[in-house]
């Protein structure tokens, strides 16, 4: 029998990682939200560097979690990809009538404390955190404009709770993906990784936007910014290796906000981060998972961060602003 997947916010990121589950025989369900109706009747028309040009179909397309289960579906796994803003509302309750005693919930979402409200609300289910790295957006909905780039990290949020037969099961999704073109790795200390990847986006995402809305060169081509990113980075590092207790990961050499640095400048095309993206398109930005919770964290352990604290202040002001003009 197939593994039956249920993708909830089937949009950029997640058509993707749903597309290469289903080419490895999987059975996705993809809740679509704005994007139902393109995708009900054309599915998603991907145009990917890594993988061609695409038309993909899921195998069931829906716009609620209700009516993926109103059939009687239940679900081995529930991935969920909707932009993490729990500022705004507590997102952890829309899984509810998906949930079974059988069902692992995988959370692909940025930013600190995540997964807080679902293991919260679902503590029998295994809960597992997930970092993606992707280049890839819909400027259409139902259109899809991927990279190279689509790798995963994951982990149990709390591999106490969890024996064998779920880490078995975790480990053969990962391996579908992995047969399939998604570069995916299991990890058993998940955090650390969650505060390596805050490095890039509590500094690139947040700048972008306070700066006027630049993408990362000519971010990088002004000393001023890009000091400034790079004092940003500095504080993700000490409050990160603050909560953690260890060294930061090292990933493909980057050990160090200069390594970060480097590699973002070394791109052949700059990067417009997700932050900028919802600037652009006056939407909420993820200010609360990115920089208010990492600084709450700082508190704590008397890490201090007014770079970041700056920064915070100018981003939620600056999305007040245009928020109010809808």
């Amino acid at each position: 029998m197939n593994t039956n997947v249920l993708l909830v916010g089937a949009g950029a990121l997640g058509s993707i990682y749903a597309w290469r589950l289903q080419e490895g025989g999987m059975h996705v369900t993809c809740v679509c939200r704005s994007n139902y109706s393109t995708v009900q009747s054309q599915g998603f028309s991907i145009s990917s560097e890594a993988y061609g040009q695409h038309t993909y179909r899921p195998s069931r397309v829906v716009a609620s979690v209700d009516e993926a289960v109103s059939n009687g579906e239940v679900f081995d796994f529930i991935i969920f990809c909707t932009k993490a803003l729990p500022n705004l509302s507590d997102n952890s309750h829309i899984i509810a009538p998906a949930v079974s005693k059988n069902t692992i919930i995988m959370l692909i979402q940025n930013g600190i404390g995540i997964e807080e409200p679902f293991a919260e609300r679902y503590p029998e289910a295994p809960l597992v955190s997930v970092i993606a790295y992707i280049d890839v957006s819909q400027p259409q909905p139902g259109s899809i404009e991927h990279g190279n780039v689509s790798a995963l990290m994951m982990g149990l949020h709390n591999p106490a709770k969890s024996g064998k037969e779920i880490q078995d099961r975790i480990e053969k999704l990962s391996g579908v993906w992995n047969q399939n073109g998604v570069m995916c790795m299991v990890v058993e200390h998940i955090q650390s990784f969650r505060w390596l990847k805050l490095v890039w986006n509590a500094s690139f995402n947040t700048v972008s936007v306070v700066s006027g809305g630049n993408n990362t060169r000519k971010m990088l081509d002004d000393p001023h910014c890009k000091q400034l990113i790079r004092n940003i980075m500095k504080e993700v590092y000490s409050i990160g290796e603050a909560a953690t207790g260890a060294p930061l990961p090292v990933i493909q050499g980057k050990d160090s906000p200069d390594a970060f640095i480097e590699d973002t400048e070394n791109r052949q095309v700059p990067v417009e981060p997700s932050m900028l993206m919802d600037f652009h398109a006056k939407r909420p930005m993820e200010h609360d998972v990115i920089l208010r919770r990492p600084l709450e964290v700082a508190r704590k352990l008397g890490v201090k961060a007014p770079y970041m604290e700056a920064v915070y202040a100018m981003l939620v002001m600056v999305e007040k602003t245009y928020m109010a003009r809808l």
